[in-house]
């Protein structure tokens, strides 16, 4: 039972939380606790990868490898399930990555240890850091469709990069129908923690009635990735100081309190 003292600045509020289901229920129950009204609105699914053979052919080369990277804590939760259904025990690598301290927080809850991560959570943090790759092979095992910035960076710098996807974001069909008949007065506020529910509101919603809506409505988001997805947009917002629930609800309770939509993200 999460417990929170109830705050002003969140008594009867309406927040729309567009994360994936299954990743919602704690926020929802902070936000709850504090006194905020959270709609559960999500606005992709996750899946399963649709083929396992690159994740297998990683999977029996593991202890080939010089560096694992791991993404995100989806990541680490599917591969780890393949892991565990080929009957196949995975050793600490001999340097092991991750992007962000729910991916650290994941893996080092499956038994890892000697977790490294780079100071900014995102993959040209992890760039700064791997620099010097040329004759070595890294997996990185992700999303499909994910940023290609860090295995293509990588191989320029003469490494050898194996990517097998582990698992698929794709819209939710239900909720996206359903954000097209909405309006401001449905919500107080709106929680993104990935741009890709940033991409299906807008697509969904509109661009200049989104555009209009986060003038008027404030947009709180997780991630330097997903402040620039809003910014390629137009679209006001304030990004939350650290990469979790707590650094979400404290950006919240600062637009909440000040009725302030935050400042377009263009630099």
């Amino acid at each position: 039972m999460i417990t929170f003292n109830r705050n002003p600045a969140f008594a009867g509020k309406k927040i729309l939380i567009t994360r994936p289901e299954e990743k919602s229920s704690t926020l929802a129950e902070k936000l709850k606790a504090l006194g905020a009204r959270p709609i559960v609105f999500p606005l992709t699914r996750i899946v399963s990868s649709k083929t396992f053979r690159s994740i297998d052919e990683s999977l029996k080369k593991w202890n080939e490898f010089d560096i694992v990277v791991f993404t995100s804590a989806l990541a680490v939760k599917f591969y780890l399930e393949r892991a565990q259904t080929l009957k196949i025990r995975l050793l600490n690598p001999k340097i092991l990555y991750a992007i962000g301290p729910q991916t650290a927080k994941a893996l080092k809850a499956a038994g890892f240890g000697k977790i490294r991560m780079a100071r900014e959570f995102r993959a040209e943090g992890l760039l700064e850091e791997l620099r010097n790759v040329r004759g070595l092979k890294i997996l990185i095992p992700r999303a499909a469709a994910a940023r290609e910035i860090l295995p293509r960076t990588l191989r320029k710098r003469g490494a050898t990069v194996r990517v097998p996807t582990v698992y698929q974001v794709l819209p939710n069909k239900k909720s996206l129908e359903k954000i097209q008949r909405m309006s401001k007065n449905d919500f107080d506020a709106v929680i993104f923690t990935s741009g890709r529910s940033v991409k299906e509101f807008v697509k969904a919603f509109g661009l200049m009635k989104s555009r209009k809506l986060f003038s008027e409505v404030p947009g709180v988001c997780i991630g330097g990735v997903t402040a620039e997805v809003m910014a390629a947009y137009g679209i006001n917002g304030v990004k939350s100081q650290s990469p979790d629930e707590g650094g979400l609800i404290k950006a919240l309770k600062k637009v909440l309190r000040k009725g302030d939509t935050g400042e377009n993200f263009k630099k």
